[in-house]
């Protein structure tokens, strides 16, 4: 079976807005990393919004953090990354313990961030991030975005205010939520039986080999040259004895089935197990000594 080593190079870009008299820094990827086949697993990932207020402050600063449902979404409790018509479900909480979902100021889920009387400072609020095991149906970049992050600031004294009192506003920058789905297969093979024959008259067969990659994802099968380690010389054994016989990708037997370029079986995945026919041909030859003549044929599937 093939492998491949995913190197993903990232670059972290911060963007700050200007509320009413704090700066924010929004961490711009809530970024759940790569994966290879489905079901996902579970997976969990954070970002950050902090939030720098003024020292000296003479009054206490409440801030109110919003965020919306996504692109992805079908409502605060079913956050989805999407992928085209596919998804992976998905949510952010206020808590590392992903309890509590972050939602909006009015739904009553915003993350509420207090500032003391002169200290100000920084402060920051942290998305705890998870994908939930068993989801998606296909290879892809999934993502949602959070366009508008939604913010409400006030002073006080001695009460603070209610959120849902204070006036809201944007902020400049969004935050994506992303996962990463990479394909993967898997391949098992069931034998080639020619029979039993009493001499070498041209003798046809097949075989099949069963394919299960994920739903999207590109693959090719090849087949190696046997013993022979020659895809065009493929010969069943003996001891010292031969028969000459060769496998193909069509029923016409005129497409060598190899490992090399133009000669490997290419295919898309389903999601589920692909039967594919390898079509065998002994042709006629002379006379052998009788036995049971065999040769073992490698096959690995490339995504």
């Amino acid at each position: 079976m093939a492998q491949r080593i995913l190197l993903v190079f990232t670059m972290l870009l911060t963007g700050v807005s200007w509320g009413q008299d704090c700066t924010y820094t929004v961490t711009p990827t809530l970024n759940f990393g790569s994966v290879t086949g489905l079901p996902t697993p579970q997976i969990d990932a954070t970002a950050d919004i902090t939030v720098q207020c003024p020292v000296l402050d003479l009054l206490q600063r409440r801030i109110c953090i919003s965020l919306p449902v996504g692109s992805g979404g079908v409502s605060l409790a079913d956050r989805r990354l999407t992928s085209g018509a596919f998804d992976v479900p998905f949510n952010v909480y206020r808590d590392a313990a992903r309890t509590q979902v972050w939602g909006t100021v009015a739904s009553g889920q915003q993350v509420q961030l207090d500032f003391p009387v002169l200290f100000g400072g920084t402060m920051t609020a942290t998305v705890y991030g998870r994908v939930f095991a068993g989801g998606g149906s296909a290879a892809g970049f999934y993502q949602s975005v959070f366009n508008t992050i939604e913010v409400r600031e006030g002073t006080y004294a001695v009460l603070a205010p209610n959120c849902s009192s204070l006036t809201p506003f944007n902020l400049a920058e969004s935050m994506t939520a992303q996962l990463q789905v990479e394909p993967d297969c898997t391949i098992s093979a069931s034998p080639l039986d020619f029979g039993t024959v009493t001499n070498l008259v041209q003798t046809d067969a097949s075989s099949n080999l069963s394919v299960t990659c994920t739903l999207n994802g590109a693959y090719s099968v090849a087949l190696d040259g046997g013993g022979s380690g020659d895809i065009n010389n493929r010969r069943m054994l003996l001891g010292g004895d031969s028969i000459d016989y060769q496998l193909y990708q069509d029923a016409a037997r005129t497409q060598v089935w190899g490992d090399t370029v133009g000669t490997v079986v290419s295919g898309t995945g389903s999601g589920a197990a692909q039967s594919i026919t390898v079509y065998g041909r002994v042709p006629a030859q002379g006379a052998k000594p009788p036995g049971i003549y065999q040769d073992t044929i490698t096959a690995t599937v490339t995504f």
